[in-house]
């Protein structure tokens, strides 16, 4: 997670990534600060492990680089980005019958909420293995897994028209289930049949469109944008 920095630290960061290396004294002066209170500044950036000193000069670490590079130069703050996560529609026949894996959400926001397991891709993580750590890890299980589409969405708040969520969702159908069902405190999960899924009320906005979506090969990307009252 990020630290939360001062602007002061925002503004170090900016001249490190506009100028790459510099010293002390240049950098002190064009913050026009006292040296004591731009040199409290410079300390905790080299804590943090976001710049470090050569010689009598500093400079960004990779650390820093990373960081300060999703800068928004112009107002000095690291730029909002869309969410990237894995959505999965898992599914098995029993006497005939099409059961879909469900989770109950028990956690904000949407708490309450009804629909398929979802998970954030980590850093450095392939989709494949993103969506095959998410089963496993939210409901004990394993399946075949074949990816669909994407989705961008754009969730908005109806009162106010704000916007909630910025979100991509890699879409991938799992079918032949392996495992121990197992719920979290975060989740409940179980099998349902897919005409009663149908039916309930407390549901994600996306997800009946979604199965509808798998169910009709959907392949290429797609935008949509959902308002919704309770999130």
């Amino acid at each position: 997670m990020d630290l939360q920095l001062h602007q002061v630290q925002m503004r170090i960061l900016r001249h490190l990534l506009m100028n790459s290396i510099d010293s002390f004294s240049q950098m002190a002066k064009e913050s026009k600060l006292p040296s004591d209170h731009f040199n409290y500044h410079l300390s905790c950036l080299h804590k943090t492990g976001y710049i470090l000193k050569e010689g009598d000069k500093y400079k960004l670490t990779r650390t820093g680089k990373e960081f300060a590079n999703r800068m928004d130069t112009e107002k000095n703050v690291i730029e909002k980005q869309a969410k990237l996560g894995a959505l999965l529609i898992i599914s098995k026949v029993e006497n005939g019958k099409k059961y879909l894996l469900i989770q109950k959400r028990l956690k904000e926001p949407y708490y309450g909420f009804t629909g398929f397991i979802t998970g954030k891709v980590a850093w450095g993580e392939k989709i494949l293995e993103t969506a095959t750590r998410e089963l496993m890890e939210e409901a004990g299980l394993t399946a075949k897994l074949d990816f669909q589409f994407i989705i961008h969405e754009h969730v908005y708040h109806k009162d106010d028209g704000r916007l909630l969520e910025d979100k991509f969702f890699y879409i991938f159908k799992g079918s032949n289930p392996k495992g121990d069902l197992i719920s979290l405190p975060s989740g409940e999960n179980y099998w349902m049949l897919e005409d009663d899924f149908k039916k309930l009320k407390k549901v994600y906005y996306d997800e009946f469109e979604l199965l509808e979506l798998v169910e009709k090969g959907q392949k290429e990307l797609i935008e949509k944008e959902y308002w919704i009252e309770e999130f």
